[in-house]
């Protein structure tokens, strides 16, 4: 691994930790900031890394997973935590894949 592939990685993990903040402390109308912040951090983590990003992706969207398993924050809302949670694998992955491709588009 590259220095730049670990750099990317540790801005990954702060972005997903804040992710995880904003999904399990978000109430009522904050599903919109929850569902944004979710799209712009799988969307950084695309752009970072174009051929590498589906990596970071899953790193995500393995932290979404276990820190709801694992209960390891109690949420503000339950209901919008597990809403967050389940949602946030399916933003994570394809808003990863559209950066990407759109980091390898302007690349050429």
């Amino acid at each position: 691994m590259d220095s730049k592939f670990l750099r990317h990685i540790l801005i990954s993990l702060t972005v997903s930790s804040l992710v995880v903040y904003i999904v399990y402390h978000s109430i009522g109308t904050g599903a919109y900031i929850m569902m944004s912040a979710l799209a712009l951090s799988s969307f950084l983590i695309g752009y970072l890394e174009p051929r590498r990003g589906w990596i970071l992706a899953l790193m995500q969207v393995v932290i979404l997973l276990s820190v709801h398993f694992l209960k390891l924050i109690k949420p503000v809302s339950a209901d919008m935590a597990l809403f967050g949670t389940f949602a946030g694998c399916g933003i994570s992955l394809v808003f990863s894949f559209v950066a990407g491709r759109l980091a390898r588009l302007f690349e050429k």
